[in-house]
């Protein structure tokens, strides 16, 4: 495949040198995302976070504005965002196999921990636990905060787009629910092309973003991979996923109202939760909890023990179905069960990040598609500021201990160039040692 190259001026064309794009593999993707799957605490946003971290500043495999395009695009796809994101990059990086790659090597790690914790071999208590997953959520709260700043240089470079993110993350922030979020993209949409629509409007400084580009290094601008160019087999692949995506959303219910075995209730309300939720985990846990507690297949005990494993360890909050699996009375064994249920509360967002993603790149060329890209950007900017100040500070600062803990560990990943799991196993052992005080 041909090297991405990023926007710039004449003079840095001269002197671009082309890198050829590395082969990527099953085995390669999916190491690097077992790897996020055992490391990526604090909830869908903060994913978000480490992905910026280990594929735009790490690897950088993309720059700040494609996986900007990526994010923007998953969080207008219901389901869960940060899979969805995985999945996309994984997509873009091989094909089915390295997204599938993606997919497992994140999903794995927390979805054995909850089939486990749903037989109660583990036992999530102590104090010594406790602190560690305070040091993670101060980690996770500087892994965000470290992706805002990072992300506004490059997304929101002129006052206009940083009003733009100022503007959603406020909104966000007062009303910070999967509805409003979607909105406030939308907003973002007819921003960008109001700018194309109205050109007297000056929405951005055109000299300031070829200086800026000008000014960046040589390796940067050419060390980000042109990974879009997908081959015909997934473009004839999509229609046929959400073909597929559609008719498993209306056959199920209506299979389930004709037949009404166990089974079929259990695919159904786990498609249905993975297909018309909206903004990720935290909102499809209490959607779970309306079909399967008022029913009688789990005890509001045994789920809310299992809504606090999920909180509590790393990777994607709809492992919380493979818990759930557990107690569901099937004919099959409970470990096959929670597999089952896994596999079907995450088939939905599969199926629309093959169906969706491919398409998007044969439109976003479009004139107006780029405009709306403009305002979209700088809302992502937004989203994952107001993610930063709620939840994350509001329930995790107490005091300003907490924040100068936060700013030590920005500053030891923004300028410490540390290996990201090395930061993380480091704050493990300080929550561990500061048990024992």
């Amino acid at each position: 495949m041909s090297v991405k190259k990023p926007p710039f001026n004449s003079s840095a064309m001269q002197i671009e040198k082309k890198h050829p794009k590395p082969d990527f593999g099953f085995a390669e993707i999916f190491w690097i995302f077992l790897k996020l799957g055992v490391s990526s605490f604090g909830g869908p946003i903060a994913h978000l976070g480490y992905f910026h971290k280990v594929f735009v500043d790490e690897k950088r495999w993309f720059s700040s504005e494609d996986y900007a395009e990526i994010v923007s695009l998953c969080q207008f796809l219901p389901g869960p965002t940060s899979s969805q994101v995985g999945m996309s990059i994984g997509l873009r990086c091989g094909g089915i196999f390295t997204a599938f790659a993606a997919w497992l090597g994140f999903t794995l790690p927390s979805a054995l921990i909850m089939i486990v914790a749903g037989y109660g071999i583990l036992s999530f208590e102590g104090t010594s636990f406790l602190s560690v997953l305070y040091a993670l959520n101060l980690l996770a709260a500087a892994v965000i905060l470290d992706a805002v700043i990072s992300m506004s240089k490059s997304l929101t470079p002129d006052w206009t787009r940083k009003i733009i993110a100022l503007f959603a993350a406020t909104i966000l922030v007062i009303a910070p629910s999967a509805l409003m979020q979607i909105s406030v993209l939308f907003m973002g949409v007819i921003i960008g092309i109001m700018k194309d629509i109205l050109p007297n409007i000056k929405f951005r400084n055109e000299k300031q973003s070829s200086q800026n580009i000008a000014k960046t290094p040589l390796a940067t601008l050419s060390s980000h991979y042109n990974t879009s160019g997908y081959s015909p087999a997934i473009k004839q692949l999509a229609p046929i996923a959400g073909t597929l995506f559609f008719v498993l959303l209306c056959a199920l219910p209506i299979a389930t109202i004709i037949y009404g075995t166990d089974l079929l209730k259990m695919m159904n309300i786990f498609f249905q939760s993975g297909a018309l939720v909206f903004g990720g985990g935290h909102v499809v846990l209490p959607l779970l909890q309306s079909h399967l507690v008022p029913t009688g297949l789990i005890s509001h005990t045994d789920f809310m023990a299992g809504y606090g494993i999920a909180q509590a360890i790393p990777g994607p909050l709809f492992t919380f179905a493979a818990y759930l699996g557990v107690f569901v009375p099937t004919a099959m064994p409970a470990w096959i069960t929670g597999i089952l249920c896994l596999i079907i509360i995450f088939l939905p967002a599969i199926l629309l990040v093959l169906a969706v993603i491919p398409i998007w790149e044969n439109i976003k060329d479009n004139r107006y598609c780029k405009s709306g890209l403009y305002g979209v950007n700088a809302v992502v900017v937004g989203l994952l500021l107001a993610a930063f100040i709620n939840p994350i500070l509001f329930l995790t600062v107490k005091s300003w201990v907490e924040i100068a803990l936060i700013m030590v560990l920005y500053i030891i990943l923004h300028f410490g160039k540390l290996p990201i799991w090395l930061v993380i196993m480091c704050t493990i052992l300080s929550g561990y040692l500061w048990s024992l005080i």
